[in-house]
């Protein structure tokens, strides 16, 4: 077979297949099946799992087995011939997928104790322009490898682009509402999705597929890439520049507190998380010496660049001693079961709040003597409410209180 110039055509498979045998052989993949919905159900929920466990070979056993990619190639091919059936296709095919991926994700989310976030899930939702150029690079090589029927690159290109995590991660943010996280998730698979389909237009393209459309058509596809690929530049840019930011406030924080301890301190650690409602930082100093204020110094730096309500902890070690590498341990295995607790704390006041139906901002919880106080329901919710949670925490004491009764209205009687 020759292209449009006259060339020997090379962007088929060396079993001799021509276009119109790649066409529907991607149309044959693109199709809405049975067997697409449980791949996606079950890619949805290992996942799902992964993302929990923090578990990088989980997720990606998920990535092998979604069958997202099929539709998104079909969406290309259907862009770069103008083929309006195999286009409806594909986009139904996909948009059916990616909805039951963030119900069934959603239903994960709300049978699963664990609501805490993972890096794993974290790292689903702050896409930056590095992801858009992933995805790009990931879908010119998908084109190529579905032309030239490379498997192998194929699978490559499955586990390098995620489509199905950060539909797992959109799921769970909105099942536990955080609607920032959802987002951010949201924009990456869109990112993912709309890169690679309009890359494989581009590879289709270059390959021979719609050699008959009119220079007008052409102009269409052309113009059209280049203006989605630019809408989605503008907020991977802010992220990328975000993350830009907070990675040289991080280092002036330490060229800080390393002038601040002394030439001959060791920073040994630095962790920061600017992400959370109260921007934390901490820090590890070994030094041959304490500094007196030390804490108290770089707590007002950090609240000068950060904000007011930015919370800061330093922790002071001395060198060269036994005594300095046991209290470092002792002091990170006491930071660790303070944010262990604090996220107990958290897990305490939203049970108590289902289980009494009650607002969680009425509930008090002290989480260094393990109490909460929570208001007596309005209503019935049950035999014994409080000790259903408190079978679930037996190392928390729970206390009802009754609610403060609102002042009788002043005025004459009523007849």
């Amino acid at each position: 077979m020759t292209d449009a110039r006259g060339g020997a055509f090379t962007g088929i498979s060396g079993k001799g297949h021509g276009r119109a045998a790649t066409l529907a052989s991607i149309a044959r993949d693109a199709r809405l099946t049975r067997g697409y919905l449980m791949q996606i159900v079950l890619a949805t929920g290992i996942a799902f799992v992964g993302l929990l466990m923090n578990s990088a070979p989980v997720v990606i056993g998920a990535m092998l087995i979604s069958p997202l990619l099929a539709p998104i190639m079909g969406f290309g091919f259907a862009v770069a011939t103008f083929d309006g059936r195999l286009l409806r296709r594909s986009l139904q095919t996909l948009g059916v997928g990616t909805a039951i991926a963030i119900i069934v994700a959603l239903l994960l989310s709300v049978l699963s104790p664990i609501t805490d976030a993972t890096p794993a899930l974290l790292a689903r939702v702050r896409p930056s322009l590095l992801d858009l150029m992933v995805a790009i690079f990931g879908g010119v090589a998908g084109a190529y490898a579905l032309l030239r029927k490379f498997s192998a690159t194929l699978v490559g290109v499955a586990i390098a682009t995620a489509l199905i995590p950060p539909l797992a991660t959109i799921g769970w943010g909105l099942a536990t509402g955080r609607y920032d996280y959802a987002g951010g998730a949201l924009l990456l698979y869109v990112t993912n999705t709309a890169a690679i389909g309009l890359m494989a237009t581009a590879v289709a393209r270059f390959n021979g597929f719609g050699t008959g459309l009119s220079p007008r058509q052409t102009w269409i596809q052309s113009g059209g890439i280049l203006i989605a690929l630019a809408l989605l530049a503008i907020p991977l840019g802010f992220s990328l520049s975000a993350i830009v930011r907070e990675a040289r406030t991080t280092a002036s924080l330490r060229a800080e507190l390393q002038e601040m301890a002394g030439e001959d301190a060791t920073i040994d650690r630095l962790d920061t998380d600017y992400q959370a409602r109260e921007p934390t930082v901490s820090a590890v100093i070994i030094a041959p010496r304490f500094v007196p204020a030390l804490e108290r110094s770089f707590a007002a730096a950090v609240r000068q660049e950060l904000g007011g309500n930015a919370r800061v902890a330093v922790i002071q070690l001395r060198n060269g001693t036994a005594e300095a590498e046991s209290r470092r341990l002792a002091e990170e295995a006491a930071l660790r079961n303070r944010e262990l607790t604090d996220r107990e704390a958290g897990r305490v006041r939203a049970a108590l709040a289902v289980a009494l139906a009650v607002d969680p901002a009425d509930i008090v919880v002290d989480a260094g003597a393990r109490k909460a106080v929570a208001p007596r329901p309005a209503l019935d919710v049950g035999s014994d409410p409080a000790a259903t949670v408190h079978a679930a925490f037996p190392d928390w004491s729970i206390e009802l209180i009754a609610r403060p009764q609102a002042p009788a209205a002043q005025g004459p009687a009523a007849e």
